[in-house]
């Protein structure tokens, strides 16, 4: 008897709180997200060829656990009318520059008992003279997609996206991420998904490297030196008394150089594409090619190679094609006083527009692996149209979905998770109003890590369910 007047008597005592969250646990009438939803009665595209007519897709706990032409709805499940919607695999962009900012570079820590580097010819290249090599800095240190950039992508059916960092010849590591809009811990799918590498761009100026030349060579001498790296840890770690350096870079490298990771080269010309080839030869790398315009024109090295491509759909206005109206009228327009241009030439740059709208049609008949990309186009919905006119070129409707979904999900290793609506897969789904090339498509819901996102609804003010006013309450 004075153990269960003990006991009534600390319970009595206990906080407010832990008095409010035990009987709180016991109510079956507070509401709670329980993730589940179900997609009923819609056309669903599963992405691999597969078409259901009228489906259901079962979501629970982030996760698709059911999908088929009866499977059952769970009770409790928040469900969506699919009636004349058709369901496909959230798109995947697989190459954007935007959502990153980089963090400013810092001083450098290295001193050089040489003095002046100018006059001192190094072996190897030290920190001190790399320009724009910065492998091991990581978008995920910088994402950061703004609010109209996610609303652009969701607008679109885009559900994840490859964000890679830009600047130099060795930018960084680029990652895979679900456009949720939520933390780095939930979103990202590929931390490290490849080291984003180029030849510079049209960045030549006074300064090292000053030339094509001079990118190729310092690029080809990091690379160089990460493999002296490599050689001298592992003669260390076998008992040599030479220590390795502490080298950020070149340690970031190492998945690299050891082929662990691929390297997505920002190439479009056939030149770049084809110095891509050469050097990922040359260091026994492994090879992406992130643009690809000219690829029609690589089409035996890259089968040869077994590079994919990560096909940037970016065209140039058509030759010769008529203005759009946006020119003004009346006494506004202004006298033209040119000659008229070469219509030789003109035919000529109408030869190769029509080329690259083939491109991707292109690579698709010979079997060469590819992803779709926003790169070079200002918005989703302008790479949306874009991909209309390669369909209109030859793309196949059904190449073009899967290079969308489960290519490029096949491309960087996630096909266990994405690229498909099967069972066990992640929960990314974009439903439309209709076909997924019809210009008037709207897009009706995203599930992202089976949360359900609208993207034409207006911005939610977060409220609170409880307040505790407290001490130390507001």
């Amino acid at each position: 008897m004075a153990r269960l007047s003990s006991f009534l008597s600390r319970w009595a005592c206990a906080p407010p709180l832990l008095l409010l969250t035990l009987h709180a646990a016991g109510q079956s009438s507070i509401a709670s997200y329980n993730g589940v939803h179900a997609i009923v009665g819609a056309r669903i595209e599963v992405g691999d060829g597969r078409t259901i007519e009228k489906g259901t897709v079962v979501i629970k706990d982030g996760l698709i656990v059911a999908v088929s032409a009866d499977a059952a709805v769970p009770r409790g499940a928040e469900v969506l009318d699919g009636k004349g919607l058709t369901v496909y695999p959230g798109f995947i962009d697989a190459y954007s520059t935007k959502g990153y900012t980089a963090p400013a570079a810092p001083k450098s820590t290295v001193t050089d008992p040489n003095g002046d580097i100018a006059n001192y010819a190094s072996a190897f290249m030290r920190e001190t003279v790399r320009t724009g090599i910065h492998p091991e800095a990581r978008v995920t240190a910088g994402l950061a997609l703004a609010e109209d950039q996610l609303k652009g992508y969701q607008s679109s059916g885009f559900t994840t996206a490859l964000v890679a960092p830009t600047g130099g010849d060795m930018p960084g590591l680029t990652a895979l991420v679900n456009l949720s809009g939520r933390s780095l811990r939930e979103c990202v799918v590929l931390p490290m998904a490849c080291e984003a590498f180029s030849f510079g761009g049209n960045s030549w100026g006074d300064s090292y490297p000053s030339s094509l030349m001079g990118h190729i060579a310092q690029l080809r001498q990091t690379l160089f030196d990460a493999q002296w790296y490599a050689q001298v840890r592992r003669c260390f770690d076998a008992g040599a008394s030479k220590r390795p350096p502490m080298d950020e870079s070149l340690d970031a490298l190492q998945p690299v150089v050891n082929g662990r990771i691929p390297v997505a080269f920002d190439a479009d010309s056939s030149l770049q594409i084809g110095r891509a080839i050469d050097m990922s030869a040359e260091f026994g790398m492994k090879l992406l090619i992130a643009g690809g315009k000219e690829g029609w024109k690589r089409i035996d090295d890259l089968k040869r190679t077994g590079t994919p491509v990560l096909l940037s759909l970016a065209f140039d206005k058509e030759p010769g094609a008529k203005p759009e109206g946006n020119e003004p009228k009346g006494g506004d327009a202004p006298a033209k006083s040119e000659e008229p241009e070469n219509p030789v030439k003109v035919a000529e740059r109408k030869r190769l527009y029509d080329e690259r709208l083939k491109n991707a049609a292109a690579l698709s008949a010979a079997g060469i692996p590819f992803a779709l990309t926003t790169k070079g186009n200002p918005t989703p919905t302008a790479f949306m149209d874009n991909l209309r006119k390669a369909v209109k070129a030859g793309l196949t409707k059904e190449a073009a979905l899967r290079a969308l979904t489960i290519d490029a999900a096949k491309i960087f290793g996630v096909d266990r998770q994405l690229g498909t609506i099967e069972a066990g897969k992640t929960a990314n789904i974009t439903v439309l109003s209709s076909d997924f090339l019809d210009p008037k498509t709207k897009v009706k819901m995203l599930y992202i890590d089976g949360r359900k996102i609208d993207p034409d609804a207006p911005k939610a003010t977060p409220t609170f369910r409880f307040q505790f006013k407290g001490e130390g309450g507001n």
